[in-house]
């Protein structure tokens, strides 16, 4: 990592607001080079696209499921592995991969002009996404539920722009998130999805929320 690790801050991010962000995992030509293989692999038709409108908001990304990642950029696989002692020491929590061979590691490549995620909870208990991309649109965005001592229950908006070698940890379980709309640029996000040990997997695939779109 190019940045000074604050470990103690990582930690009070995650658990007080869901949410932080590890700068310089990757630096920027191991992004480049794997971008330039995400694009060429969209090109030759080798991955599947993602276009779903419903009510709660669009859907719009070429997916990279884990044997795609495993096959073409088997170097992320490596990355997912060597992340778990990071993740684990931010999450003060005994982290495992993932069981599930289709969604352990993803890659989400959203095109310009609408590319995006609809609103959701995930279904495992930690995500972390490592973005291949820097972007001044689109963020992640998460509704934070929060509990104001005059107002009572209420959610705060948190809006995360992709940093290209970032890694985002969140607990994808307990906020719902989605990624706004491209406009002019495009966005790579790679899905690494962790638990605890212990935990009873709910499957592996995202839960939506059907909401008005933000």
């Amino acid at each position: 990592m190019s940045q000074r690790f604050d470990l103690s801050r990582h930690r009070r991010e995650y658990h007080n607001d869901f949410a932080t962000v590890v700068e310089g995992l990757l630096d920027e030509e191991q992004c480049g080079t794997l971008r330039r293989r995400v694009d060429w692999l969209i090109a030759e038709g080798q991955v599947r696209r993602i276009d779903h409108r419903p009510m709660g908001g669009a859907c719009l990304h070429h997916l990279f499921e884990g044997d795609d990642v495993r096959i073409y950029l088997p170097e992320l696989t490596a990355v997912y592995n060597a992340s778990l002692p990071l993740v684990s020491a931010i999450t003060s929590q005994d982290v495992v991969l993932s069981p599930h061979r289709r969604s352990s590691i993803n890659i989400r490549a959203y095109p310009a002009g609408g590319g995006a995620q609809g609103g959701h909870y995930d279904a495992n208990g930690i995500t972390a996404l490592l973005y291949l991309t820097t972007n001044s649109e689109a963020p992640l965005r998460m509704d934070i539920p929060r509990v104001h001592p005059e107002h009572g229950a209420c959610v705060e908006q948190r809006h995360y722009l992709a940093r290209a070698g970032s890694l985002l940890v969140m607990k994808g379980r307990d906020v719902i998130h989605d990624s706004s709309p491209t406009v002019t640029e495009r966005k790579i996000s790679v899905v690494f999805r962790y638990g605890e040990r212990g935990d009873a997997w709910r499957g592996d695939v995202a839960c939506t929320h059907e909401s008005t779109p933000r």
